[in-house]
């Protein structure tokens, strides 16, 4: 199998695939604020590894199954890498300690499968949201795991009555910039 120079490159597009899927499949024709609230999460049940499991070492060229889990919208991205060469021999313990940020939820030498939940909008979402300045911001989530701003709306939180400024704080999610827009004409 042929190594990429890059594989950073090949993650982000898969990614931004991934988000073009969705976008389309969620689109919707009105403007109109989601629930103020997030969804109610359920914890993840611990992974039960048998002994055979915890004995089996990674293999080189193992398949790493990782499923980003975005707990303000509910939807997930998963994507398919190799594990790095660095885990190559490695049994479950030193997987787990490796990858700490996931949840293992399958381990064999050919193949790990992880989970993450992450408690922010996943990418194909507009996020009308407050900077640490108290500016009223669009932010998209560009990395996965972090907002980046998109644009400033020209507006500040005390310009919002109470409830909205509350909604606000974590903000609200919209599936186009062009919702998002249509919501703060609005407000």
């Amino acid at each position: 199998m042929k190594k990429l120079k890059n594989p950073g490159i090949l993650h982000g597009l898969l990614l931004t695939a991934c988000a073009a899927a969705l976008t389309v499949g969620l689109m919707t024709e009105t403007a109109k604020a989601p629930e103020m609230s997030p969804p109610a999460l359920t914890a993840t049940p611990p992974v039960s590894i048998g002994a055979a499991e915890q004995k089996a070492k990674v293999a080189s060229g193992c398949e790493v199954i990782q499923t980003m889990a975005f707990t303000r919208c509910g939807h997930s991205v998963t994507r398919r890498v190799l594990a790095p060469e660095a885990l190559t021999g490695a049994d479950f313990a030193a997987s787990q300690d490796y990858y700490n940020l996931w949840q293992l939820e399958s381990f064999s030498p050919e193949r790990l499968e992880m989970r993450r939940e992450i408690p922010l909008f996943c990418p194909i979402h507009t996020v009308v949201g407050v900077n640490e300045a108290g500016d009223v911001v669009l932010t998209r989530n560009m990395y996965g795991d972090g907002m980046a701003v998109v644009r400033d709306t020209g507006r500040t939180l005390d310009s919002f009555d109470a409830d909205t400024r509350e909604a606000l704080l974590p903000g609200i999610g919209f599936d186009t910039e062009e919702q998002a827009e249509a919501w703060l004409r609005e407000h």
